[in-house]
């Protein structure tokens, strides 16, 4: 049951943490243990809960360290998964991961952050304001949808940014397919996704069998699924090497792709597009990547272009005393020293182990520990393409190894199980917080 916080005070977790961490000389003198807060409920936050509490546990000499992670709601969304049919099961309760390892779930929206005081505000699930404060802080706010400029009249777009909106999409289909063909218009089963990254390809690939499932196969196949995208090359972030497959696949799934194609105007259910062309349809989805939460902006520190903001080698931030920053928020080298180096990328690939490293040296710092530097040289992708399969590639070159079935199979179990952590066992969700 969620605890009622009483308005505008300053909260502190009940001393419950974990034992063997040795405090920080402030906290000794004070009588009190260190106070770690995560903001954040994704990948990097949870793993970075999970790595701190294993790294207390590990810990030498005496003392607590309490951990908090604080988030809007108390789920873990998969959100690689949300292109997905039945959008409403992608998500894991956190408190199974939390309570087992004495971490404290505090559920709330933060508006600010005070690096001077070491204090952070939010506004609980019930409109109240609260105020915690920290010792050491770790920023794994995730980010958000970065939107194309076009003007809207009268026009509803969609997205699958997250649970909420995945979910209303998939309401959004039922209700288009729920409508008889002859009581309505053929342009109704048009669906346009605009932007033809990682996650606008996967979901065009998907979408006719989507419409299966609240149409039926017949209507599936007679409706039109139009991918934009305003780059004159398809999947640009993915390299020229995957790119024959993932064409292949698109032509299977009958995919209408349009290359240097932007949509300037939406009135009601026409797209007006950057050449006078002109589009009808009532289901448009918008793909078009990701930027930082802005939290990161608030800061008033520099961030790169994507809004993220620049951590050393161990994740702390730059320019800020007692905050480290991993996932969608932070702009990490993967290899640091290096001439190989390259930056982390916006994905559950790079958010775990970031998540990992940051709890790691945040509670390494508070209990005068060393910290490790983060390092993740292994990169592969791996596009999910529909009926069709996936494709699977392998370093930053995108050197192809898997394709069809082959590579769905790695896809699935990826999705199914590599992403998902464990819960209820202490043992073994500190042993996934284990930082290797």
């Amino acid at each position: 049951m969620l605890r009622r916080w009483c308005q505008k005070h300053i909260e502190r977790r009940p001393r419950i943490g974990l034992k063997n961490a040795a405090m920080t000389e402030a906290n000794e003198g004070a009588g009190k243990m260190p106070d770690l807060l995560i903001i954040g409920g994704g990948y990097a936050g949870l793993w970075a809960a999970m790595a701190a509490a294993r790294r207390a546990q590990d810990g030498v000499s005496g003392g607590d360290l309490s951990i908090r992670l604080l988030t809007r709601d108390a789920y873990l969304t998969h959100r690689p998964r949300l292109y997905e049919s039945n959008p409403q099961d992608m998500r894991t309760p956190l408190g199974p991961v939390l309570e087992p390892i004495g971490v404290e779930l505090a559920l709330g929206e933060v508006n600010a952050i005070d690096p001077t005081a070491r204090r952070v505000r939010a506004t609980g699930p019930e409109g109240q304001d609260n105020e915690y404060q920290y010792d050491g802080l770790i920023l794994a706010a995730g980010s958000v949808l970065r939107r194309p400029a076009m003007e809207t009249v009268n026009a509803r777009t969609w997205c699958i940014d997250d649970h909420a909106s995945a979910v209303a999409l998939d309401q959004h289909l039922t209700a288009r397919m729920a409508i008889p063909e002859a009581d309505g218009d053929a342009n109704d089963d048009t669906v346009v996704i605009i932007g033809a990254g990682f996650t606008g390809i996967e979901l065009a690939t998907e979408m006719r069998g989507r419409l299966a499932e609240h149409g039926g196969t017949a209507r599936a196949e007679r409706a039109r699924v139009i991918l934009l995208d305003a780059a004159p090359t398809i999947s640009e972030d993915l390299g020229p090497v995957p790119r024959p497959h993932i064409l292949e696949a698109l032509r299977a799934a009958r995919v209408e792709v349009r290359l240097n194609t932007m949509v300037q105007r939406i009135e009601n259910d026409q797209l007006t597009l950057n050449d006078g062309g002109v589009i009808t349809s009532s289901t448009v989805i918008v793909t078009t990547g990701a930027r930082a939460n802005s939290l990161a902006a608030s800061l008033g520190l520099d961030t790169d272009a994507m809004g993220r903001l620049f951590v050393d080698e161990n994740l702390s931030v730059e320019g800020l005393a007692g905050i480290h920053a991993a996932g969608d928020i932070a702009h990490a080298l993967t290899e640091p020293g290096t001439d190989g180096g390259h930056v982390a990328l916006m994905s559950c690939q790079h958010a775990m182990p970031m998540g990992k490293a940051a709890g790691y040296n945040a509670a390494s710092v508070l209990m005068n520990l060393a910290s490790r530097p983060y390092k993740q040289a292994r990169y592969v992708t791996c596009v999910d393409l529909g009926p069709w399969g996936a494709v699977f590639s392998t370093g930053w070159e995108r050197q192809v190894e898997l394709i069809k079935a082959e590579a769905k199979a790695r896809k699935q179990f990826v999705m199914t199980e590599v992403i998902y952590p464990p819960m209820h066992d202490r043992a073994a969700i500190l042993e996934a917080g284990a930082l290797t």
